[in-house]
């Protein structure tokens, strides 16, 4: 199943952003490794999680447009300075962005399969970029078609309409809906979304003058997909601690 192949990998990616100290594939001889990872595009610049800054190579790949990014990269860490390595991007890299943040109540058409899978969650990759693992479950494709079953999906943010909490405390709820939801769907898989809450964000803390905690929920259900089978809405949620970021 394809679902978890990837788990060591991006949740190791995501979490040690700027150490790059360990590679999936090195040759005897040399320094070179190999790592797939998530960086923010903007000025032309290509920046971390943690603050640390890739320089591609004239042969590299580029993202096309600003946005959080996906891709793999071949580099020498020996070569780490000054919180900058010299990188060449061998895969096209590909957009993580998610514009669909929406005022409102609701749940999607079917469940999400989880929101935090063995330490896999919501984290903030920057003070207003959130990166969210979209864990949903899926028709009983092969691998091969995974791509055109994750294009039935549409992932969401709800933000509510009414902003106030004493606490700082910003609830969000993440959704899934599906164009087909008439199939079964007995496999899970997930995907990485990038969300940009720069504007709820300020709106947020101009209102309460804070933002202490994001709290993401979800309708989440291990056993089944059907919304139907035993859900109760917003039965599962994760806290991003917003402190670092103040």
């Amino acid at each position: 199943m394809k679902s978890f192949r990837m788990f060591a990998l991006l949740g190791f990616v995501f979490f040690t952003a700027t150490v790059l100290t360990s590679c999936l594939s090195s040759k005897d001889g040399d320094n070179k490794a190999t790592q797939e990872v998530i960086a923010l595009y903007q000025n032309g610049t290509l920046t971390q999680a943690g603050g640390g800054t890739l320089v591609p190579t004239s042969s590299s790949y580029m993202p096309s447009a600003p946005g959080i990014y996906s891709f793999i990269i071949e580099y020498d860490p020996t070569t780490w300075n000054d919180n900058k390595l010299n990188v060449t991007i061998t895969s096209k890299p590909i957009s993580l962005d998610n514009p669909n943040i929406r005022v409102g109540e609701g749940t999607g058409n079917i469940n999400l399969y989880e929101l935090d899978y063995n330490g896999v969650k919501p984290e903030m990759f920057n003070q207003y970029y959130m990166l969210v693992p979209c864990f949903f479950w899926m028709d009983n494709v092969d691998v091969n078609d995974y791509e055109k079953e994750l294009a039935k999906h549409r992932f969401s943010l709800l933000v509510p309409e009414d902003l106030h909490n004493s606490d700082g405390v910003l609830n969000l709820t993440l959704i899934d809906d599906v164009t087909d939801p008439e199939v079964d769907r007995y496999k899970n898989s997930w995907q990485y979304q990038a969300f940009n809450l720069q504007s709820v964000i300020t709106g947020f803390k101009s209102i309460n003058g804070k933002l202490n905690t994001i709290r993401v929920w979800g309708s989440v259900n291990r056993n089944s997909y059907d919304p139907e089978e035993g859900r109760t809405d917003r039965t599962r949620y994760v806290d991003i601690d917003l402190t670092p970021f103040q």
